[in-house]
């Protein structure tokens, strides 16, 4: 900010340029002297009437932010007196413009914090009582004629948010047991029979009155309609579980079984009676059909026992599937036989399957064995020879890689559970080399026959004379001369 000496030299230097430029606009207009002085003195008379309009504003300025100050602060003191509030202190250092906007704003913020107290306190006791309304209460007490304190509104507030929560459990509570008892009526079919039990069943929600007394009775009625249901309830769902299990032995199919259960959800005596007939008719097709739902069911566990390689002392484990007394007790037995089975396999099917795989694998290559060794192969056309020859090499390559990746998934479960897999009765490795071994005394025998044969063939040449015979046929190439050793087949064949 200037000093007023510098803000007159500046004026000074403004009036001065300023006066230049009007000289010399006169000359070039060629105005006189005299001229030029009047034009001069209008000039000054300009500026004089301008500064002193000016001057009369700002007074006028000052003037009114004294008196809105005068207005703010009798505002204010009232404000602080009615809302509990000690007076207002401003900062004497500060100037008329600043103690105006600090005194309006703390009036208005005042003004708009009794609002907020109003607008809360009618806000709170509106709701107040429509909640004593709704559950029979009384409701909270706030003395009038003043503005509430913040400490009335919080306890004011706290206490209309414990109502809600008391009338939103209540009216859940009633909610839900309403349905619930609708529900029981309904599957009992049965009408309410007290003014309380149609009030809760055909009245609206919103006028149910939530009081403690009704609550009560509430809770009564529900659980006397639970209690009568679960003895109907009991009766029917054995009735029911009864049912089933003959049907499943029957085999009934699932339209009968549909046509039936049609209609039959409830807990009623007709139900019941529809029940017990059906169950009366299944008990005496039982007991015409046991022998055959228990070969069946023999079938059944027959398969289950080889697809998980059971042994045949395992087999004979089961002593029930020799019993030619055909009852419900043996029927039940096997049931149970053919449930564990298949629940053995589900887990473990994994395994079986790698096993299956590997066990189709050596099948294969027996065969290939048993055609190389077949004298007539030669005789066929088409190309079959270099089929073969393809199917063995692959069958010879993926048998040892099958075999190690089965005993790999073995030994991890055997570590893991701290027991034996067993198949046939024994430990995979040891199933494993009892088929080579099966093999190679199998090779052996056919090798020993072929010399007692060839054998046998020299000594009649020998007496009789040699019979002329066709010429060898030479070995095809790439089919051995002899199966593959334990280490040879799990070397693979390029």
């Amino acid at each position: 900010m200037s000093s007023p000496s510098q803000l007159r030299d500046e004026l000074a230097k403004c009036l001065e340029s300023s006066m230049q430029k009007f000289h010399n606009i006169w000359l070039d207009i060629g105005i006189c002297e005299s001229q030029q002085k009047q034009r001069s003195e209008t000039v000054v008379e300009h500026l004089r009437n301008l500064l002193e309009e000016m001057v009369q504003e700002e007074e006028m300025l000052r003037s009114q932010i004294r008196t809105r100050i005068e207005k703010y602060s009798k505002e204010v003191r009232e404000l602080c007196e009615d809302m509990s509030y000690p007076d207002y202190q401003f900062k004497k250092s500060y100037s008329m413009l600043q103690t105006e906007k600090d005194l309006k704003m703390r009036m208005e913020t005042l003004s708009n914090e009794k609002a907020e107290r109003f607008r809360k306190f009618n806000h709170f006791k509106d709701q107040d009582q429509h909640l004593c309304d709704i559950m029979c209460l009384t409701p909270y007490y706030i003395p009038s004629g003043s503005t509430p304190t913040l400490e009335q509104l919080q306890a004011l507030e706290n206490h209309v948010a414990s109502l809600k929560i008391e009338k939103d459990k209540r009216f859940h509570e009633f909610v839900n047991s309403k349905k619930e008892i609708i529900k029981l009526f309904s599957e009992m079919e049965k009408s309410p029979e007290t003014e309380f039990a149609r009030d809760v069943v055909c009245e609206s929600d919103s006028t149910f009155q939530l009081s403690t007394e009704n609550m009560k009775a509430l809770k009564v009625l529900k659980v006397e309609l639970e209690e009568e249901k679960e003895e109907m309830k009991i009766k029917v769902d054995q009735l029911w579980n009864k049912l089933h299990v003959l049907w499943d032995r029957l085999d009934i199919g699932e339209s009968e079984r549909a046509n039936f259960s049609k209609g039959k959800t409830s807990v009623k005596e007709p139900v019941v009676k529809a029940l017990k007939e059906e169950i009366s008719r299944c008990e005496k097709l039982k007991f015409q059909n046991i022998q055959r739902f228990v070969e069946g069911l023999r079938k059944e566990l027959t398969e289950w026992w080889d697809k998980c390689y059971y042994s045949q002392q395992q087999k004979r484990a089961f002593t029930a599937f020799k019993s030619e007394n055909f009852t419900e007790e043996l029927l039940q037995l096997h049931d149970e036989e053919v449930l564990r089975m298949k629940t053995y396999y589900e887990k473990h099917h994994e395994l079986f399957e790698d096993i299956s795989k590997w066990a189709d694998l050596f099948k294969k290559m027996l065969e290939h064995e048993r055609k190389a060794n077949d004298p007539n192969r030669f005789n066929n056309r088409g190309g079959k020879l270099l089929l073969e020859e393809k199917e063995r090499k692959k069958v010879l390559k993926e048998l040892p890689k099958v075999e190690e990746d089965v005993k790999a998934l073995i030994a991890d479960w055997e570590k893991q559970h701290e027991k034996p897999f067993l198949v046939d009765g024994r430990r995979f490795v040891d199933y494993i080399e009892k088929q080579w071994a099966t093999h190679q005394s199998s090779k052996i025998i056919e090798k020993e026959e072929r010399n007692k044969a060839r054998a046998k063939l020299m000594e009649e040449e020998m007496i009789y004379g040699s019979k002329p015979t066709t010429p060898a046929k030479r070995r095809f190439i790439g089919t051995p001369s002899k199966t593959p050793t334990n280490k040879q087949r799990r070397v693979s064949v390029d």
